[in-house]
């Protein structure tokens, strides 16, 4: 790999008339906001081109289409709409004009469980406050005083969790441990809740192990257990209940489009199909990208928006970027995930639009399965059923099916137990549906696709096909996650779920923002 250059000609002098170049690498979620705030913000001084090896843009941000079945392969639901708003905002222009956005009722969730004295069960995740505490009150005496005290508590982790870590852009230890900052924080939330196990949390909430198990499942999202979630990840299920689970109409290729075009409005050049061979230094700073083809585009500041281990190990040349490449692949990681989307020839009513279902086995199910002998009986699993909420999502008579079956990643595994686990799960998924109400779901599959993780390693790039990417364990949340620009090379910012504040979608966009603010920052100073 050669990604020297030589020294520019002149013609991106700072302080000339011809305007910076920017290059993002990569047309994810983060891609796409990075370029369109800068261009949008900086407006001539700047010329921002993306450079996308697929044919699709939005990275994991994906729906196929299948006899008029759809399905969202990625993201399926959506949290936190107020940062997709801000995120279209800072593009210059509003999310309702690209995307339209349907609340999921009347519940955000319906979760099944399974006992063997009491059978089949579930309960649904209701937004009315008193109809969601009566039901667990019927569960358990004394939960619906107890599920009241968790919304509170729930609440503040997301107020004080959002405000002071995740939109915050740390620039060292130092301003992250800020005592005075952190002092009037403690009277709003206890430490204990945000940082302690989140299982350990709940269960001074909740006795009966369903109920701690329905205020912790959020967890599957970010591809930890709740034995090793921090309790601050309540703020998913405080936003879930709060302010609602949502859906695009059209899916999720809707939000990516919509990136796309407010993109594009505020001046972004998108190139797709060609493939980025190297970033391209001279010293320590950068000074454009290589592509496949051998073309050279000079830049003043790449944006890399692949997975970063990705970055350092195939885009960046040089001993120390390798030695940065075998350190980021060493960090923990996020599960694995096998996803099967099927066609169905008639629909499922018992599902809601996401369904969630939980393993009698509460302990061992959060175990990462990493061969078919270790799954267990009936594993933990989510399934997406959107023609609940979109009608278009499936045809008339039908049902699009999508199941999210977590795993061990490969870094866990053996590549070569991946056939008999999916084959194991599949069979998993489909009896625990049959045992839950909804029949012969199998009889019904007219098409279907499987998704596992070495798809996921080859098609996005992901370090040990890893869905959700980096894991949120304590060590790697907030400023312990890998920062937004390179500490040696003038000029090489990073957007995408691998670095601050984290994965998901709007944690995503709000990590891009912050992106754009650095490189902003390091262009006034460099001019």
């Amino acid at each position: 790999m050669q990604n020297a250059a030589p020294a520019s000609s002149g013609r991106l002098q700072r302080g000339g008339k011809d305007p910076l170049q920017i290059v993002v690498v990569g047309a994810g979620v983060g891609g796409l906001v990075v370029s369109g705030v800068l261009a949008h913000k900086l407006g001539s001084r700047v010329e921002v081109t993306i450079i996308e090896k697929n044919a699709d843009i939005g990275g994991r941000l994906q729906t196929i289409e299948e006899g008029g079945h759809r399905f969202d392969t990625g993201p399926s639901l959506l949290l936190m709409p107020q940062a997709y708003r801000a995120a279209f905002r800072s593009m210059g222009t509003q999310l309702e004009d690209h995307v339209q956005l349907r609340r999921v009722e009347p519940a955000a969730y319906r979760v099944f469980f399974h006992d063997d004295a009491a059978g089949p069960s579930w309960l649904d995740l209701l937004y009315d406050v008193q109809a969601m505490a009566a039901q667990l009150e019927a569960v358990e005496p004394g939960a619906a005083a107890a599920y009241l005290r968790f919304l509170a508590n729930a609440k503040a982790a997301f107020d004080v969790g959002t405000k002071n870590f995740i939109e915050q852009d740390f620039r060292s230890f130092w301003d992250y441990a800020n005592v005075p900052r952190l002092l009037p924080l403690l009277g709003k939330v206890s430490p204990i809740e945000l940082l302690g196990p989140h299982a350990a949390r709940m269960a001074t909430y909740f006795k009966d192990p369903r109920l701690r198990a329905l205020v912790t499942f959020q967890d599957l999202y970010v591809g930890l257990s709740p034995r090793t979630a921090p309790g601050v990840f309540s703020l998913l299920a405080a936003t879930e209940l709060l302010d609602g689970v949502w859906y695009p109409l059209g899916g999720f290729k809707k939000v990516g489009a919509g990136l796309l075009e407010a993109a594009k409005a505020a001046g972004v050049s998108v190139r797709r199909g060609t493939a980025v061979r190297s970033i391209q230094t001279s010293g320590s700073s950068v000074q454009g990208v290589l592509l496949d083809d051998g073309t050279s585009i000079p830049a003043d500041v790449v944006v890399a928006n692949p997975d970063l281990p990705y970055v350092y190990e195939h885009l960046l040349d040089g001993p120390e970027n390798q030695r940065k490449a075998a350190r980021l692949a060493g960090l923990d990681y996020s599960a694995g995930v096998i996803e099967f989307c099927w066609c169905l020839d008639q629909p499922l009513p018992l599902l809601s639009h996401h369904s969630v279902f939980l393993s009698d086995e509460y302990e061992r199910s959060w175990d990462r399965a990493t061969a078919a002998a270790a799954l267990p009986q009936r594993p933990n699993f989510y399934v997406a059923a959107p023609s609940r909420t979109d009608p278009s999502a499936a045809p008339p008579g039908g049902d699009s099916i999508m199941v999210l079956l977590p795993v061990a990643n490969l870094g866990q595994m053996d590549a070569r137990d991946l056939d008999g686990l999916v084959a194991k799960g599949r069979a998993a998924v489909l009896r625990r549906l049959a045992e839950a109400g909804c029949g012969d779901v199998e009889s019904h599959i007219v098409h279907e696709t499987v998704t596992d993780p070495l798809d996921w390693r080859e098609r996005y790039n992901l370090q040990h096909g890893a869905a959700f990417g980096l894991a949120h364990g304590l060590a790697q949340l907030a400023y312990f996650r890998p920062d937004l620009q390179d500490s040696r090379i003038k000029g090489l910012f990073f957007t995408g779920a691998s670095t601050r504040p984290g994965n998901g979608v709007p944690l995503v966009m709000i990590g891009a923002q912050l992106t754009a603010q650095r490189i902003t920052e390091h262009l006034s100073a460099s001019v």
